[in-house]
């Protein structure tokens, strides 16, 4: 196995491959506003080539991620706790609506299309393994087909888009967010199957504001806005 495919996997679109990695370290407080990015030494430690970290961090430009700083290279941008309140309000805000109009469309087929995801989300979360990819993969094709049930095609583009500035991959080695998981696509999965369009919403919205409670209490215990440090 070459260095690409033993840090990232062997996928087509790379950049998008490093910006994520990118985007989790800077969203879990590993590199902190202020932190100078260069490319080839980034290069080095993942493993690929210069050209694809330099397409990751254009794509982390756009997102205001990080800034490019005049012959001097990228630098993680400022990210305030207010700035992280507001990224999960909206993607509560977004899944939500769609969890309300899923409810009101899906019919016991579709609902038990959605249990077998979440089944296979809980069969990785009762193995009990820390830090396992296979946990965020399954819980983002659980999201996703629920996404796409509702029907509202732009609403779940919105979803997807909001959803670069989410660590997913931070969450799954932290036993509080797996136990609350389970019980919020439980309670989800019954409102859903009863049609209940209000209780959906507001389970979605929770699972949401869990994720980020864990976060923010993670940065602050890492001193992230700690002035002093």
């Amino acid at each position: 196995m070459t260095g690409a495919e033993a840090v990232l996997g062997d996928a087509p679109a790379l950049p998008e491959q490093v910006a994520l990695q990118l985007r989790e370290r800077i969203l879990s407080g590993v590199l902190r506003p202020g932190t100078f990015l260069r490319p080839d030494r980034l290069a080095v430690e993942l493993g690929v080539s210069p050209t694809p970290v330099r397409e990751a961090l254009q794509a982390l430009r756009a997102d205001d991620m990080v800034r490019a700083l005049p012959r001097r290279g990228f630098v993680v941008a400022p990210l305030d706790r207010d700035d992280v309140v507001d990224l999960f309000a909206v993607q509560a805000q977004l899944t939500g609506e769609l969890a309300a109009r899923a409810a009101s469309v899906l019919d016991a087929d579709g609902v038990a299309g959605l249990r077998a995801l979440a089944d296979e989300v809980d069969a990785i979360i009762e193995g009990g393994e820390p830090g396992d990819l296979a946990l965020a993969e399954a819980e983002h094709r659980f999201h996703a087909a629920l996404n796409r049930a509702a029907g509202a095609r732009k609403l779940a583009w919105l979803v997807g888009r909001a959803a670069h500035y989410l660590p997913p991959r931070f969450y799954t080695d932290r036993q509080a967010w797996r136990t609350a998981t389970v019980a919020a696509h439980r309670d989800l999965l019954d409102a859903l199957a009863s049609g209940d369009a209000d209780t959906a919403r507001a389970a979605m919205e929770g699972h949401v504001l869990d994720g980020r409670d864990l976060l923010v209490a993670h940065l602050e215990a890492v001193g992230f806005w700690d002035e002093t440090r």
